[in-house]
């Protein structure tokens, strides 16, 4: 118990280590931004290579961490950082092409566990949400956007956090005596069929909101984030729904970006160089999350979310 409190502490140490990293990389990076007068073409390419792409790998490398540490959170963490470097709507197009690797690594790393039912009807919903998501994109204020993406997800969080308390509630009363139980039961038996089709409802609409954030602020995360921690799932479910969920988004968006030509081959090469350092961030992460109890768990999920919906209410569309 002690050993598992204290590898508890570690991974919790390790996630604010590397964010603080990435935060002081980008604080340093902008200062020096504001010392330097207007480049030309030769020169931004130059700083690009030298400065700006080290912070953003070392960026997209905490996000990776963070993402397979808990689970999601590689659009989120890197969207919210990576416009202190480099432009907003580049990030969103470098975010949305480095995202198909890493969920393609996170989902063979979590590859157990599936649960077929609601992943299928949550990405019905992403197809309702995710065009919506993509023209608001391309018409949209992005830092209205991006600060009502931070209130929802403050508003998810509670909600959650009510779920999860009504949950104890219930399975406190089972403690009852057998009558009651047995009563209890009955009620419960009678609407199963509709408990299925609020849940099927459920999934379908999570997934058209994180479809249309995908699409708009490639951040789907906040949502199927929310609605996996209501469910009584382990570790290796959650993060097996979640990151299939975001997989299948991702390809989706991309897909969708090459239809409206919204992919230069500057975006794909920057691609190149980003992607494996946060497929390393994963691979750490993986490794110390496997020491994480439950509740530690949903407790710096929890966290996570909150301080970035913090963030992106603070710094809107950067």
């Amino acid at each position: 118990m002690k050993s598992s409190t204290l590898a508890g502490r570690k991974v919790t140490l390790t996630i604010v280590s590397l964010l603080g990293l990435a935060l002081l990389l980008t604080g340093d990076q902008l200062l020096a931004n504001t010392n330097v007068s207007a480049p030309n073409q030769t020169e931004t390419v130059d700083t690009w290579f030298s400065s700006g792409l080290l912070v953003v790998a070392l960026i997209a490398l905490a996000a990776g961490f963070v993402h397979s540490g808990i689970g999601f959170g590689f659009g989120i963490v890197a969207i919210a950082l990576m416009p202190l470097v480099i432009d907003a709507r580049q990030t969103h197009l470098l975010v949305s092409l480095a995202a198909v690797p890493v969920q393609l690594g996170t989902v063979w790393a979590y590859r157990k566990g599936v649960v077929w039912k609601p992943l299928l009807f949550a990405l019905i919903g992403a197809t309702i949400g995710l065009p919506a998501g993509l023209w608001l994109f391309q018409t949209i204020n992005l830092d209205w956007l991006t600060r009502g993406t931070g209130i929802a997800i403050l508003f998810m969080i509670g909600y959650t956090f009510v779920v999860r308390s009504q949950a104890s509630r219930r399975s406190s009363a089972q403690s009852a005596p057998p009558a009651d139980r047995i009563a209890e039961g009955d009620t419960q038996d009678l609407p199963s069929s509709k408990r299925n089709s609020r849940e099927a409802a459920g999934a379908s609409a999570i997934g058209v909101a994180s479809g249309f954030l995908m699409g708009a602020v490639t951040m789907p995360g906040p949502p199927v984030v929310a609605y996996a921690l209501q469910r009584d799932w382990s570790q290796d479910e959650f993060k097996t729904f979640v990151n299939q969920f975001l997989l299948a988004l991702s390809l989706f968006k991309v897909a969708g970006l090459f239809v409206t030509a919204g992919v230069s081959q500057q975006s794909l090469f920057e691609s190149l160089f980003v992607f494996p350092a946060a497929l390393i961030g994963i691979a750490i992460g993986k490794r110390f999350s496997q020491h994480l109890s439950t509740g530690g768990f949903r407790t710096i999920v929890a966290v996570v979310l909150s301080l970035v919906a913090i963030l992106l209410i603070v710094k809107g569309g950067g």
